[in-house]
């Protein structure tokens, strides 16, 4: 016997949890990215364009599709998906529903040969949605899908010439796939439209979608990191930034970090069940005016999931960090960080796709562990402010100041996971000449510890050969080729 639902189910599926618009972009990108992985043709040939026809919103792909025999049936089956619970992406089957609250008709194209102008076409009734939601009666689930959707196997005369218009403007993605998906949100709604006419839209694709880092980051002191980033990690074949060409009215999505976003230091995280990257300033962890960069990003599959505002109230409320709410939302704005989850077999997402299900061991261990790099973010930027409030304050060599610079310090490697030290610039004390030669010494080494921290972690951004041996004489041998670089 067929499930009885009542029509408002679909208004549960949709409004309820796809309440913000933007989403609608990040539910159909990753049916595209999804049909990606079924392909053979190279990585660099997948493409995804999104555009805006006067009121008509259309994502395109050149991925696998769906079969001819399974289009149907895929269509009218909103509850259920095939998919593996560890690949994730869409796994609910919902997500192709996403877009009816925006639009007048929502239009599915599968596009089973595009050199034969072979098409199938299902397309819901925004109208007879508005109409149905409301109502108590009680249908079989494909029942409803049958009201309010019409299926079309072989597309004919004005419709055929209409998506061919369409497809030929972007045939050129066709030269080595032939299959692919089309959908569009036919007279998208007035809140859709204010979402992509707002002036941040583009920024916020680019947090929001699996794309490349700028060009410009690959020519930094991150290269590297980036670089691991986009290697499968050993044992979970996992890659924790796999990005995709995506673009939206012909331009490229980036992710939107460039390198003036970027702290004096950046270095890798290794939270178990994700790894990532972290950028902050060692003299002060505080908020920079300006830099869109900041506080913590969660992703899976390299799709935004959540950030501090969702993280920070989880943590607190489930009593795993004492802190304000406030507080601590203030000092991981200090920082920029991204994480991607790689244990996908043990951490899953909710049905929203707006955190992580709290459901069991390995979900409460994850959220430790995260509680545990707030934490250290927080120790930092109080560590360090304690220091800074002093060191004007104190004499530089009192043994008080030593021990504020040491407890910053501490912090710091401890959020680094690394040997760094609080930069601070050391310029002449009025009284330098004044010193006896044991002070003036102490002074000196700690202007040469902060230079050469600056130098060595510069020679090793731009270094490509590695020689332990010979490793001090190759960095002298630097140096000296860039004598008239600025320390």
């Amino acid at each position: 016997m067929n499930a009885k639902v009542g029509a408002g189910i679909v208004n549960i599926i949709t409004e309820s949890l796809y309440d913000r618009p933007i989403v609608v972009f990040r539910e159909y990108v990753q049916n595209s990215v999804d049909s990606f992985g079924k392909s053979k043709i190279d990585e660099d040939e997948f493409f995804t364009k999104i555009w805006l026809d006067n009121s008509n919103l259309c994502f395109l792909d050149n991925g696998n599709g769906i079969s001819r025999n399974e289009f149907y049936n895929k269509m009218i089956d909103i509850a259920n998906s095939e998919k593996k619970r560890a690949e994730h992406i869409g796994y609910k089957g919902i997500g192709r529903l996403s877009g009816l609250p925006y639009c007048n008709k929502l239009i599915f194209i599968n596009i089973c040969s595009f050199k034969n102008n072979d098409f199938q076409e299902f397309y819901i009734d925004g109208s007879k949605y508005k109409e149905l939601k409301n109502k108590l009666n009680d249908y079989d689930l494909d029942d409803l899908m049958n009201e309010i959707g019409t299926y079309s196997d072989h597309l004919k005369g004005n419709k055929l010439a209409k998506i061919q218009s369409i497809l030929n403007l972007h045939k050129d993605i066709f030269t080595k796939q032939d299959t692919g998906f089309l959908v569009i949100l036919e007279k998208v709604t007035h809140v859709l439209m204010q979402t992509i006419a707002s002036a941040d839209f583009y920024q916020e694709l680019g947090w929001l979608l699996p794309v490349k880092f700028k060009d410009e980051l690959y020519e930094s002191n991150v290269k590297y990191l980036l670089e691991d980033l986009n290697e499968p990690i050993p044992q979970r074949s996992v890659i924790p930034a796999k990005s995709y060409n995506i673009r939206f009215n012909d331009k490229i999505i980036e992710r939107p970090i460039t390198k003036n976003m970027l702290r004096d230091y950046t270095c890798m995280i290794d939270l178990n069940y994700a790894v990532g990257f972290h950028s902050f300033n060692r003299d002060k962890i505080a908020i920079a005016r300006g830099n869109s960069f900041f506080g913590i990003r969660l992703y899976i599959d390299n799709f935004f999931l959540c950030d501090e505002n969702e993280l920070i109230p989880i943590l607190v409320n489930s009593g795993l960090i004492k802190h304000s709410i406030s507080e601590l939302i203030q000092s991981v704005r200090g920082i920029g960080a991204i994480l991607y989850i790689t244990d996908k077999i043990n951490i899953s997402t909710n049905a929203r796709r707006t955190f992580i299900e709290l459901t069991d061991k390995d979900s409460f261990d994850f959220l430790e562990l995260l509680a545990e790099f707030v934490r250290n973010i927080y120790k930092a930027r109080y560590e360090l402010s304690k220091y800074r409030r002093n060191k004007d304050v104190m004499e530089q060599n009192s043994e008080k100041l030593e021990q504020l610079r040491e407890s910053a310090n501490l912090a710091l490697q401890k959020l680094a996971s690394d040997v760094i030290t609080v930069e601070v610039e050391y310029s002449v004390p009025k009284e330098f000449d004044d010193f006896d030669d044991i002070e003036k010494k102490k002074f000196i080494k700690q202007k040469l510890t902060n230079d050469m921290n600056t130098r060595i972690k510069e020679y090793l951004s731009q270094t490509t050969s590695f020689d332990y041996v010979n490793a001090t004489m190759d960095f002298i041998t630097w140096l000296v080729s860039n004598k008239n670089d600025k320390l």
